[in-house]
């Protein structure tokens, strides 16, 4: 989840990495930790997947 606050001081909450679990609540994956790098993305480990993930922003 993401939290961004507003000008007027409201959060807002939202998903910004899913897809660990379908439609049918089968587990696909199992994110355990992660690690921030120098250029600000984020490395997910999957332990069910046995897979690394990195995660970035792409901005305007």
């Amino acid at each position: 989840m993401v939290t961004t606050i507003d000008d007027d001081g409201k959060a807002t909450a939202e998903p910004f990495a899913e897809g660990w679990i379908d439609e049918n609540g089968e587990y696909l994956g199992r994110p355990v930790d992660i690690a921030q790098l120098r250029d600000g993305s984020i490395l997910v480990s999957d332990d069910l997947a046995g897979a690394i993930y990195r995660i970035w922003y792409e901005g305007n």
